[in-house]
């Protein structure tokens, strides 16, 4: 379902790991929430392929369209661990501190995890790791931008605005940790 604000196409997605809502600005992807599995779905209505149609009731206009097409490819191709870095046209917006610690973290490479404190001394504020945090917990791109490879310093998973068990599975699925009970 495509919901109206200023600027702004919410379409919402259904794929084999619940249900996803994406944001775009014309071609640009500003937004991404999962919402998790919905025990309502049942296996038949699942959208889980590249070319599976939006939840919709209007057309999109054809850049918004092709832009979905291609997260949606990029989203699912990613969960099949077959795609380690996202390719799609993206918009930030947020703090100057935020968006240091968004960039920041685009870098860590798949199946790796960086501590909160080594993102606070990568952007030069080193004493700033629950500030890095907060920052972290309003990323607008959650899995696009991939907040979830930032841990603890002694370890453990940290928090997790999708929820830690979503962190988790996506650590496990990339590599970065053997097995779910890890990090605990």
């Amino acid at each position: 379902m495509a919901q109206a604000k200023p600027g702004i196409l919410t379409i919402r997605h259904r794929n084999m790991w619940g249900q996803w809502s994406f944001s775009f600005e014309g071609n640009l992807l500003c937004g991404l929430r999962f919402s998790g599995a919905d025990e309502a779905i049942v296996p038949s209505s699942v959208k889980a392929c590249a070319y599976a149609t939006p939840d919709n009731d209007v057309p999109l206009p054809r850049s918004t369209a092709k832009a979905y097409n291609n997260v949606v490819k990029e989203l699912n191709l990613y969960l099949a661990g077959k795609l380690q870095k996202f390719t799609i046209p993206i918009k930030l917006s947020g703090t100057k501190f935020q968006m240091s610690v968004l960039e920041a973290i685009m870098d860590i490479p798949y199946g790796k995890t960086w501590t909160y404190k080594q993102v606070a001394e990568i952007i030069g504020h080193p004493k700033a790791e629950r500030a890095v945090g907060n920052a972290l917990h309003t990323n607008p791109l959650q899995v696009i931008i991939p907040c979830h490879r930032v841990v603890t310093s002694r370890g453990k998973i940290g928090g997790y605005a999708l929820g830690t068990d979503l962190k988790r599975r996506l650590l496990c699925m990339e590599g970065a940790i053997q097995n779910e009970l890890e990090l605990e």
